[in-house]
C-alpha cells in the first residue's frame, strides 16, 4: 500500500513540473529548424513570446498559446494561438492541431494589408495592390495532395490595382475557399462600377493551376484599361471578356 502511495506522489509530483515547465526553457530544447522564438515566458502549455521569426519575411509578435493536455493523450499537439503585430499591422488567432493524421485547423482568423501580402510574394508583380485582406478558416484537415476538407473565405476590401495602364477600383473582392478531391478551390467574385469578374480557380498536384471565367468592364473603367481586356481573351455574347488559363507555380 505505501509503495503505491509513493508512486502515485511520485506521478503527480512528474506531472506538475511537466505542467509548470517553463516556456523559456523549454524553447533552448526545441529543433526550431531556423524559427527563432524571443523571450517566452509563461510555461509550454500556457504560454507567450514577444516574437516569433519564422524567416526573413516573416515575423510573429505578441504570440499566445493555450495548449490542450486532453489532445496529448490522443498524441496530438493542438490548441489556441493568436499573434498581433500592431493596431495597423497583421494579425491571427484560431485552433492548431498537428498529430499523426497531418494538420488540422478551425476558426481561424487573419488580418492583413496589401502592403503586407506582397511582402511575402516571392516573384514581383507587374501591378501595385491596396486594401486589406481579411481571411476566415472554418476548417481545414490536410490531405494529399493538399486538404481532405477546406472551407472559408477571403475578403478584400478597398480593393485596388494600380497599373501602368491606369487605376482600377474593384470596391470588394471575395474568394470563397474549397477542397475537391484534394485539390484547393477557390472562387472569386467582384464586383464595382468599373469591373465584374467571377472566376474559378483549381490547385492541383505539383503546383498546377487552372483559372475559368469572365470579366466585363463597364463603361466607367479606365479606356486603356478596358482596351487590354481585349488581350486577354474573347468576348461571349453578353460581351464580358472570356478568361482561360492554366500552367504551374
Amino acid at each position: 500500500m505505501k509503495v503505491k502511495i509513493a508512486i502515485l506522489v511520485v506521478l503527480v509530483y512528474l506531472t506538475t513540473l511537466i505542467v509548470k515547465l517553463p516556456a523559456a526553457i523549454v524553447v533552448d530544447w526545441l529543433p526550431l529548424n531556423g524559427i527563432k522564438i524571443k523571450n517566452a515566458s509563461g510555461t509550454i502549455w500556457q504560454g507567450q513570446a514577444r516574437e516569433v521569426q519564422v524567416n526573413r519575411k516573416l515575423s510573429l509578435e505578441n504570440v499566445k498559446w493555450d495548449i490542450s493536455l486532453m489532445d496529448l493523450l490522443t498524441l496530438n499537439l493542438a490548441g489556441d494561438v493568436s499573434f498581433y503585430n500592431g493596431p495597423d499591422a497583421m494579425s491571427g488567432k484560431g485552433f492548431i492541431s498537428y498529430g499523426l493524421a497531418g494538420t488540422k485547423a478551425s476558426n481561424v482568423i487573419l488580418d492583413l494589408s496589401a502592403r503586407e501580402l506582397l511582402t511575402f510574394i516571392p516573384m514581383r508583380l507587374p501591378v501595385k495592390i491596396e486594401g486589406e485582406f481579411s481571411a476566415v478558416i472554418k476548417e481545414f484537415v490536410q490531405g494529399q495532395p493538399y486538404c481532405q476538407q477546406l472551407q472559408g473565405n477571403v475578403l478584400w476590401q478597398n480593393a485596388v490595382v494600380n497599373s501602368q495602364l491606369g487605376r482600377i477600383n474593384l470596391d470588394s473582392s471575395t474568394v470563397e475557399l474549397g477542397c475537391d478531391d484534394g485539390d484547393v478551390t477557390a472562387f472569386v467574385s467582384q464586383e464595382s462600377e468599373e469591373l465584374i469578374t467571377a472566376l474559378d480557380i483549381t490547385l492541383s498536384e505539383g503546383g498546377v493551376y487552372k483559372l475559368n471565367g469572365e470579366i466585363q468592364g463597364t463603361d466607367k473603367l479606365a479606356p486603356s484599361v478596358a482596351k487590354s481586356l481585349n488581350w486577354i481573351g474573347p468576348k461571349n455574347a453578353s460581351g464580358a471578356t472570356t478568361v482561360t488559363f492554366s500552367g504551374q507555380l
